[in-house]
């Protein structure tokens, strides 16, 4: 099985606050596909992709959106949710996008996505966010809509409990649009590099995932230039597992 190797934007937030760039820079490692971060609202409502990043995210075999979630931003019955989401729609249509993330514990009402014509995905969050770190809690909100898929987050799991990840897999197998990979600890700053710890406990930890069809998007996170090439090495490392 040739999982599709993926890079988030959110790889390169530390280096530059422009989403073109952020493109431009992952664009170097050759990966199968990107998805397009943006944490803050305003970055997304404001972005204006180039001419040449489009048709590049063009040839790609998969772009996603992680929709936003700084800034108070609560999706539901407010006039600011119906501004972000109708520009996710925009973005969606405009790159050919294939998903848009939504972290499980930005709602007030989760109908909201009725008058929205895009793909949804639930993902799970870490040990410090709210509802969504535990399987029952991503069963209730996927029960809401069934249309809704699963964005499975191997770090934000490993955060809570090792033991959640073959847990997660099994109960959700068939609802899984993309996997999300990095290494995470509850006294780390930022998503980190899984190369890093390689063992074989972690490849344990991810053999689950190697029966899942769906593409791996790598969240770990350069902090500066001088760590850009960290990143090929985790598209080799994680190449290496997956894809063979």
């Amino acid at each position: 099985m040739n999982n599709p190797i993926c890079i988030s934007t959110g790889a390169v937030y530390r280096i530059s606050e422009d989403m073109n760039k952020k493109i431009e820079l992952l664009k170097e490692f050759s990966p199968d596909g990107i998805e397009l971060c943006f944490a803050d609202p305003q970055h997304l409502v404001d972005f204006q992709i180039t001419e040449q990043n489009l048709s590049y995210l063009h040839s790609l075999s998969f772009v996603s959106i992680h929709a936003p979630w700084l800034g108070g931003i609560r999706y539901g019955n407010n006039e600011k949710s119906e501004r972000i989401l109708r520009a996710i729609e925009n973005l969606y249509y405009k790159i050919k996008a294939q998903n848009v993330v939504f972290h499980t514990d930005y709602f007030d009402e989760i109908d909201i996505f009725e008058g929205f014509n895009f793909i949804v995905s639930l993902e799970n969050v870490d040990w410090n966010s709210g509802a969504g770190k535990n399987i029952e809690e991503v069963k209730r909100a996927l029960h809401s809509n069934t249309n809704f898929r699963f964005v499975f987050d191997f770090a934000h799991a490993l955060s809570v409990s090792s033991e959640l990840i073959p847990q997660f897999v099994e109960n959700f197998k068939e609802r899984i649009s993309e996997v999300h990979l990095s290494m995470l600890k509850r006294d780390f700053k930022d998503h980190w590099f899984l190369h890093k710890f390689d063992s074989e406990g972690m490849r344990s930890l991810m053999n689950p995932l190697k029966a899942l069809d769906v593409p791996i998007v790598l969240e770990a996170v350069a902090t500066n230039e001088t760590e850009l090439s960290l990143i090929g090495k985790e598209m080799e490392y994680v190449r290496e597992i997956f894809n063979t």
